[in-house]
């Protein structure tokens, strides 16, 4: 494909050269403006979009160390994910128990947590009902508990892929400005607009020390998703939140509830049950995940460059 773009290079160079000549030669007064039609042709190709292995880039067994303000210094482990949001988009995948399935799904970049949720009457045979919005890839979810979803924070993903942290549940306005919305989320901190007073919140103030995910919006855009290690305070996840610098951090389920899965790098087990579930796997269980992908426009636009 790169031969075909020298190619038209050369042929637009030509075409220009000939066509400047022509112009150059000819008496001034029949003289007019070169064609608008030339700059068109010197345009730059589209640049390609960045390789798939560059949309998720996973990196593990991290350590950060915080102090605490009594000076004490704690270590902080945990992985990480990197995640470009202008070619990745998120789908509902549906039923319980199915990491397994995750782990072999080569088509999918990734798959983490959502928002809380409660069993119960809803959404079919998944029995459960959502505490947050959800509008993706491959449809929409209402949330069960509509109280829940106004008084929570929603991280999105707009039309031109940038991301945003904010509050409450998902309105017709936003519907036609994101193309992904994550709703019922606890919002950790956001210095990117001020907390409304209809916001509660998921948690109050937590004193287990656990496993926490963490949606973080970096300075450059980028979506980091983390899973700490085990054993985690509240207090020190604060400290840990403002080390790395994010502009705004939201957690969604975490604790039993937590997944980090990425096809052919990190695999859900049932040692891995064990461990977020503090011994009893029994609790982990999930009626979804979330499904990251690329994008159309990216498997489009790749396909173009090929």
């Amino acid at each position: 494909m790169r031969s075909l773009h020298l190619i038209a290079l050369c042929f637009a160079s030509g075409l220009v050269g000939a066509t400047t000549a022509w112009w150059l030669n000819q008496p001034p007064a029949t003289r007019s403006v070169i064609p608008v039609v030339l700059p068109a042709l010197l345009q730059e190709p589209e640049p390609p979009p960045p390789s798939r292995d560059q949309l998720v880039r996973l990196h593990q067994d991290q350590e950060l160390l915080v102090e605490r303000p009594d000076g004490e210094l704690v270590a902080i482990g945990y992985t990480s994910a990197l995640i470009d949001p202008r070619w990745v988009t998120v789908e509902f995948f549906g039923g319980w128990n199915r990491e397994l399935e995750a782990n072999a799904d080569l088509d999918a970049l990734l798959f983490t947590s959502g928002p809380t949720f409660a069993r119960g009457i809803g959404n079919g045979e998944l029995g459960m009902r959502l505490h947050g919005d959800l509008l993706m890839g491959n449809g929409r979810w209402a949330a069960g508990n509509k109280a829940a979803a106004a008084g929570r924070a929603w991280l999105g993903i707009t039309n031109d892929g940038t991301l945003e942290f904010g509050y409450g549940a998902l309105t017709p306005e936003l519907s036609q400005r994101l193309r992904v919305f994550i709703g019922g989320l606890h919002a950790f901190s956001n210095t990117t607009r001020p907390v409304p007073a209809s916001y509660v919140g998921v948690y109050g103030e937590m004193k287990l020390a656990d496993v926490r995910i963490i949606y973080g919006l970096r300075p450059d855009g980028l979506l980091e998703l983390i899973e700490t290690d085990d054993g985690v305070l509240f207090s020190d996840l604060q400290l840990f939140v403002q080390q790395k610098g994010f502009l705004a951090a939201y957690l969604p389920d975490h604790a039993s509830k937590s997944r980090l899965i990425v096809p052919g790098q990190r695999h859900w087990s049932e040692e891995h049950a064990i461990w977020v579930s503090g011994g009893k796997p029994s609790i982990t269980q999930m009626p979804f995940l979330l499904r990251l992908t690329p994008t159309p426009a990216w498997h489009e636009r790749h396909k173009r460059m090929r």
